[in-house]
C-alpha cells in the first residue's frame, strides 16, 4: 500500500510541477523572449474585463502601442463585444484556457475540452482561429504542450505582480523600465477577479503603463504584438 501510495504521489508531481519545472527551466516548446530589434511584447492576461479592458484599449491607442490578450474562455462569451474590438484595433488575441484554473487540476480529457472549448469561443466571436496559448500560473501538466499543438505557447521575460493593489504605479513603472529591453515579453493583468487577485489591481496596471508608455526611453522602443513579435524572430533566423 505504501508503494502503490508512493507511486501516485511521484506520478501526480511529476504530471504537475515537474513537468511545469522542467518546460520552465529548459524551455522546451515554449517562447519566452523574442529577438526584434527594440520591440517589447507587452501581454495581458485573465481578461476580458468589462471596466478595465476598454480603458486598457483606448491607453494602448493614445500610446501607438500594440499587445496580446492571453483571454479566459468564459470571460470572453460573457463579453463578446470586447473580444471584437480588442481585434480591430489590431492587437493579438490568445487563450488562457476556457476557465482560468491551473493545468495542474485537469486530465488530459479535461484539459483538451477546455482548450476546445476556448478555442471556438474566439472564433465564432472573432471568425479566426487563434494561434497562441498561455497556461494559467504558467502552469504546465505533463501532456500540454502536446495537447495544445499547433498553437505556440507563450510565457514571459517578466511577471512583475501587477495583481495585487499594493504594487502601486510609480513602483509598477519602475519594474517595467528595468524590463524594457530587446526582444522582452511583459506579463500584465487586465482583469483582478481571478483567485488570488484584487479586483481592482488593474486600475494601478493602468497608472503605471501611463507613466512606462509615456516615458522618454520608451520611445526607442515599438510595442508590438506577440505575432509581430515571433515573425521578427523567425526572419533572425533566415
Amino acid at each position: 500500500m505504501l508503494l502503490l501510495t508512493t507511486l501516485v504521489l511521484l506520478f501526480l508531481f511529476i504530471y504537475t510541477v515537474g513537468a511545469t519545472v522542467f518546460i520552465r527551466v529548459f524551455e522546451i516548446g515554449i517562447h519566452k523572449r523574442g529577438t526584434g530589434e527594440n520591440m517589447v511584447a507587452l501581454t495581458f492576461d485573465d481578461g476580458p474585463d468589462p471596466r478595465y479592458t476598454p480603458l486598457l484599449l483606448d491607453l494602448l491607442e493614445k500610446h501607438h502601442a500594440k499587445a496580446t490578450f492571453f483571454i479566459v474562455g468564459a470571460k470572453a462569451r460573457a463579453y463578446p463585444d470586447i473580444v471584437r474590438e480588442i481585434k480591430k484595433r489590431g492587437h493579438t488575441i490568445g487563450i488562457h484556457n476556457d476557465t482560468h484554473l491551473s493545468n495542474w487540476l485537469f486530465s488530459p480529457l479535461m484539459f483538451k475540452k477546455q482548450l476546445a472549448k476556448a478555442q471556438v469561443t474566439i472564433m465564432e466571436i472573432t471568425g479566426e482561429p487563434t494561434m497562441y496559448y498561455r497556461p494559467p500560473w504558467g502552469h504546465f501538466n505533463l501532456l500540454t504542450l502536446h495537447t495544445v499543438r499547433p498553437l505556440q505557447t507563450i510565457m514571459w521575460t517578466a511577471i512583475p505582480g501587477d495583481w495585487k493593489e499594493s504594487v502601486q504605479p510609480a513602483a509598477l513603472a519602475d519594474k517595467l523600465r528595468k524590463e524594457r529591453k530587446q526582444g522582452a515579453i511583459i506579463t500584465l493583468h487586465d482583469s483582478g477577479t481571478t483567485f488570488g487577485a484584487d479586483e481592482h489591481a488593474p486600475a494601478n496596471t493602468l497608472k503605471a503603463l501611463e507613466i512606462f508608455l509615456a516615458d522618454k526611453d520608451s520611445a526607442n522602443y515599438r510595442f508590438v504584438n506577440i505575432h509581430t513579435m515571433l515573425q521578427a524572430f523567425k526572419g533572425s533566423k533566415l
